[in-house]
């Protein structure tokens, strides 16, 4: 080892304790990199959900989305903040890569709370969709016991969380990896898992029972809904997958986190995600479109992209009708259904 000579005698160039901090503060930086990258990501669907929608959606969903923005952006400054003092402030602290930084405990239950939030939001709009889907009663109350099985599932996240902060706040980092917090780790991604599926599945049931439609615009605006659903939520589902998979083989690293601080901002990009798509299922390809969510058409509670029963309609009429107006034609899809489940008009004019 190089030594430098000073007037005070000699000092050492390079530090004695060579430490390898891959399955701990390694994953920690590596995983604060993605989760930047998927803020940056939500920031960007922020952007496009105010300059499309943020002037006209209801009051909810412009407070859902607002809030989601504070959440996110806070828990990218607590996952920054973590381990500024580690890596940073006091860099060689060999005392401090044995503590669990308190930024990171929060930041767990802020990611919690998002998480919870997108989840029972796609249950609202599961419930929204049966409720306009079957008609009766036995369908109906199956209908509510899954939703509420679910609204227990999601909830029972923020259960774990605060059995998890109980137990590992202001210890050691090395209480992480004991097997009491690992299971409560592997049961927080575990019932992340399988509301995010159940969701996905649910939404596609309810667009296909009856038959995928007839009409080719209300056929591409199914294949286009399906599509958002099936790629929104096996994204948070891969996600937690490969989180549960590095907790269960990995339990005495935190090999996770390179995945599982991503979460908070990647669902929150799903919700956003389903927001801005809706003109984009509802356009028709080639063809300049009056959007069905503008404000003149769009009602109060219309907050989602909800289908009723597309190939056969109850208590309405569907279809499809052209008119000529001063040589311009337009095509109308008609649908005297339910406004809040569908809009009542679209119109697409051909220039």
């Amino acid at each position: 080892m190089a030594n430098t000579t000073t007037s005070n005698g000699i000092v050492p160039t390079e530090n004695p304790i060579i430490l390898d901090l891959t399955s701990t503060y390694g994953s920690l930086l590596v995983g604060s990199w993605l989760a930047c990258a998927m803020w940056g990501v939500s920031s960007l669907q922020v952007f496009i959900y105010y300059m499309n929608s943020g002037n006209i959606d209801p009051r909810f969903l412009r407070i859902l989305v607002h809030s989601g923005t504070v959440f996110d952006t806070t828990n990218g400054i607590l996952i920054l903040k973590g381990q500024w003092s580690v890596l940073i402030h006091q860099y060689g602290r060999i005392e401090g890569l044995e503590e669990a930084p308190p930024e990171i405990m929060h930041h767990i239950w802020v990611e919690t709370i998002v998480i919870v939030i997108v989840q029972l939001y796609f249950i609202r709009r599961i419930y929204i969709f049966s409720k306009h889907t079957f008609r009766s009663k036995t369908q109906k109350y199956i209908t509510v016991a899954f939703i509420v099985i679910m609204i227990m599932l999601s909830s029972w996240q923020l259960v774990v969380v605060i059995v998890y902060l109980i137990n590992v706040y202001g210890k050691p980092l090395k209480v992480v990896s004991t097997p009491l917090i690992v299971g409560f780790n592997i049961s927080y991604m575990s019932v992340s898992v399988a509301v995010d599926v159940a969701v996905s599945l649910s939404m596609i049931f309810l667009l296909t029972r009856t038959g995928m439609p007839t009409i080719p615009k209300t056929k591409r605006v199914v294949y286009r809904l399906i599509a958002v659903i099936v790629l929104s939520g096996a994204l948070t589902a891969v996600t937690a997958t490969v989180a549960l998979v590095l907790v269960k083989f990995y339990p005495n690293a935190l090999y996770y986190t390179i995945v599982e601080y991503s979460l908070c901002s990647l669902y929150f990009s799903t919700l956003l995600a389903n927001l801005n798509a809706r003109a984009y299922i509802q356009s028709p390809d080639g063809m300049l479109t009056i959007s069905a969510f503008s404000a003149a058409h769009r009602g109060r509670d219309n907050d989602t992209l909800a289908l009723g029963s597309l190939t056969h309609p109850r208590n309405g009429v569907s279809g499809i009708s052209e008119t000529t107006v001063g040589g311009i034609q337009v095509e109308r899809d008609i649908k005297t259904d339910n406004p809040e489940v569908f809009p009542p008009l679209k119109e697409c004019v051909h220039v």
